[in-house]
């Protein structure tokens, strides 16, 4: 994706881990659209796999078709719970899901679950996204400290996922974020494979160490599977250049 003045530096992967015998993350990047998609998927014996599968499957469709991106969500949603009633997997299949499409600077996030969304401007780590889970609830509520969060024995629980928890039989809730990014200015999506593993402040002197995404990518990787690797961990990292 590129026009005269701009060209987008993408990288991403997506591992297994040091604990899961499968990898129910999927990963999704098109910059030739302007698209990229974590999908962390949950329900165990293949069915995250197929979840997560769909998530980026209807997502990506529907925004090849012209489709705006909370709707794509939707519809992603519902089609998994289709294929939960059909019994074609398990009845517990979920996924969480962040995406990001990119307009030459101009970004749009939405996501659904603990899969998250930083910005990172050379000096600060923002987080875009604010997780659907029981712990970020108890903090909200001024029940648990942020310091507490980390060892929390609720805290992989999600309060809604793409298939699970919507507000009626066909919808879900799907939190929105849209700004601008300056030319070196990063966003980082990510499963909790990697921020339940690696603080903020560790992925930021990760991300100030070079502006190498590639380099930053397995320095990522590699510290959530020092830190323990107990779950899948995907990651993506761009970032607009001048050409």
């Amino acid at each position: 994706m590129q026009n005269s003045k701009i060209n987008i530096n993408v990288a991403y992967e997506t591992h297994t881990g040091l604990v899961r015998e499968a990898n129910e993350d999927a990963v999704f990047a098109d910059s030739s659209i302007g698209l990229w998609i974590v999908a962390d998927g949950m329900g165990g014996h293949h069915a995250g796999e197929v979840a997560s599968a769909i998530a980026i499957e209807e997502i990506s469709k529907s925004i090849s078709q012209g489709k705006h991106l909370a709707d794509a969500i939707q519809i992603a949603h519902q089609a998994i719970r289709d294929a939960t009633e059909q019994d074609e997997v398990g009845r517990n299949m979920g996924s969480t899901v962040v995406a990001m499409k990119l307009e030459v600077c101009h970004y749009q996030i939405g996501w659904v679950g603990d899969s998250r969304a930083y910005s990172w401007d050379g000096s600060e780590l923002r987080r875009l996204t604010k997780d659907h889970s029981y712990v970020q609830m108890l903090l909200d509520n001024g029940l648990i400290t942020e310091a507490e969060i980390s060892t929390h024995p609720s805290r992989n629980l999600i309060s809604q996922g793409l298939g699970v928890g919507g507000v009626d039989s066909k919808t879900i809730k799907v939190d929105r974020v849209e700004g601008d990014l300056s030319v070196g200015q990063t966003v980082l999506l990510c499963s909790d494979g990697l921020t339940g593993e690696v603080t903020d402040d560790a992925i930021s002197h990760i991300l100030s160490a070079t502006t190498d995404n590639p380099g930053r990518l397995e320095q990522l990787i590699s510290a959530a599977l020092e830190a323990g690797g107990s779950d899948n961990v995907t990651v993506i990292l761009v970032t607009p250049e001048a050409l």
